[in-house]
């Protein structure tokens, strides 16, 4: 992936859509293998890149392309860490999110858990697929969690690039203050979340 110069294209939006159309017939193969590969070392956040899909291929398009991506490489990512252990995912996971969340998903509650985590904006959803490999979660329960709870975000993000949903300025106005707020006391935000859940 750093061969071909993609990542020289992350802080630019323009600069990545332009990346992608760079591919033309081969763009939809290539859109698809971007967003599979982000859930395994996520250099580029799945959903703005379901932000530039909807410019570049339309709402429905983007949608489907990014849901079965992130599905399929979350499903791999399940399987690897299974397979592979404990040694695979200190690979990719933070030894601070493994032991904050390696327990919990392995609780009773750790299903409730998995699911919050892919609805929650500032919680590290690319990284639950790892540790959920190694808890005793059977695929099939994953892989339902994530057909439930997976879609709403990428659609959301689709639709938006798509330029399906239109904002006034003072919308974006709101959802600037909100993403700021989220950078800003994500950790903090977190740090609750995670106390709340032991505690509950």
């Amino acid at each position: 992936m750093k061969s071909t110069g993609i990542f020289s294209t992350i802080n630019s939006v323009e600069a990545f859509k332009a990346y992608i159309q760079s591919y033309g017939d081969k763009a939809y193969g290539m859109f698809f293998f971007i967003q599979f590969m982000s859930v395994i070392i996520a250099p580029i956040p799945s959903n703005i890149s379901a932000v530039v899909g909807g410019n570049v291929f339309g709402l429905w398009q983007s949608f489907f392309i990014s849901l079965l991506a992130i599905i399929s490489g979350s499903v791999v990512v399940f399987i690897l860490a299974r397979k592979l252990g404990k040694p695979f995912t200190e690979k990719f996971v933070s030894p601070k999110i493994s032991e904050k969340y390696e327990k919990l998903i392995s609780s009773k509650r750790g299903e409730l858990l998995v699911g919050i985590l892919f609805l929650l904006p500032f919680l590290p959803d690319d990284a639950i697929g790892f540790l959920v490999g190694l808890s005793t979660m059977r695929l099939g329960r994953y892989f339902m969690i994530m057909i439930l709870t997976r879609p709403w975000e990428i659609l959301a993000a689709s639709a938006l690039g798509s330029s399906n949903i239109i904002i006034p300025w003072w919308g974006w106005g709101i959802i600037a203050i909100l993403v700021l707020y989220v950078v800003k006391n994500g950790s903090r935000l977190e740090n609750k979340f995670v106390s709340a859940f032991k505690e509950g």
